[in-house]
């Protein structure tokens, strides 16, 4: 049996809620935007250069969510399976193909179409029936110690292994040490994906952690930041100190100004994060933030309840000029 192709598509939907697709030169099959990846880049990266190529829009990957990796019969080579990261984004008008692009057509996704891929028909179309959307890759953010207690590494322990057991890709800041090096080893034992995100001095300093599934090494720690929230679906902040608090408070305070659409989630270990919880209560109470930001904020003391709560976490719709 021929290898599997792997590519990385985009589901963009209209106002109503039609699905773009294209149909590539000298073929008659229409399917998603998108295609396979170059050396080196991330499926992410390759969604969004792909779209670029085809279509000439720019999207903004803290935007982009994973929706699934599907495997089915490829559209234009016969006898071979393609295997496709697939991922949404919010609406943006598109206004004519580019590159080897002939056609595009806005598809409604509930009724048949006769040249449609089966990568849609067989995968795709139905994900996009479901109303939960569980993340591909969770970024966790969480000490560089591993604290007083031992339940702190235990449970840590735990996360890591039941997001392996469930599918999710683990992202993170790259270290092998503390609470974060416990994460990242227990995805890896239990057969998960890890992919970390480090600065250069960190690395210099011995703090990285190299059995990775993937380490990227940025310049300074807002590109660090940055990178992680391009390259997951949501957050989750397990016990840390003031660095665990800053990160999980940006990526927060991004999804209350639109910056993002990606869930943000606590992880309450022993009662670990009841007094910032009480301070945030106490936030609204004074006039300072609003219940609906807070009631955007998960929290969960079980890896199932978090991992159900992140999947039914609905993100409020951009202002897209």
């Amino acid at each position: 049996m021929s290898e599997a192709i792997r590519v990385s598509a985009v589901v963009m939907r209209d106002p109503e809620g039609r699905v773009l697709n294209v149909r590539k030169r000298g073929t008659s099959t229409l399917m998603l935007p998108g295609g396979k990846p170059e050396p080196g880049e991330d499926p992410r990266d390759t969604a969004i250069r792909e779209f670029r190529e085809e279509l000439g829009i720019e999207l903004d990957p803290l935007w982009l969510r994973g929706l699934g990796e599907f495997r089915s019969p490829a559209a234009n080579e016969p006898g071979r399976d393609v295997v496709a990261h697939v991922f949404e984004h919010p609406y943006i008008a598109v206004d004519q193909p580019l590159a080897e692009i002939e056609h595009l057509e806005w598809v409604d996704p509930t009724r048949d179409h006769p040249a449609m891929a089966p990568l849609n028909t067989e995968h795709v179309f139905p994900a996009l029936a479901r109303a939960a959307r569980p993340p591909q890759r969770l970024a966790v953010f969480t000490g560089s110690a591993l604290g007083n207690s031992p339940e702190f590494a235990a449970a840590a322990r735990d996360f890591g292994t039941a997001m392996a057991h469930a599918g999710i890709d683990l992202v993170y800041g790259g270290g092998k040490v503390g609470l974060m090096g416990t994460v990242a080893d227990a995805v890896l034992t239990a057969g998960g994906n890890t992919f970390g995100v480090i600065t250069e001095s960190l690395l210099a300093g011995e703090t990285g952690h190299t059995g990775l599934t993937r380490l990227e090494v940025v310049s300074s720690m807002p590109e660090r930041k940055r990178r992680m929230a391009e390259l997951t679906d949501a957050f989750v902040a397990l016990p840390g100190g003031p660095g665990t608090l800053e990160e999980i408070f940006e990526v927060w305070t991004w999804v209350t100004l639109g910056i993002h659409a990606k869930p943000v989630a606590i992880y309450d270990v022993g009662g670990y994060w009841q007094p910032l919880l009480g301070a945030l209560d106490a936030m609204v109470d004074a006039g300072f933030s609003s219940p609906a930001a807070r009631a955007s904020l998960i929290v969960a003391s079980e890896p199932a309840e978090l991992f159900d709560k992140l999947a039914a976490w609905q993100p409020p719709q951009p202002k897209w000029s």
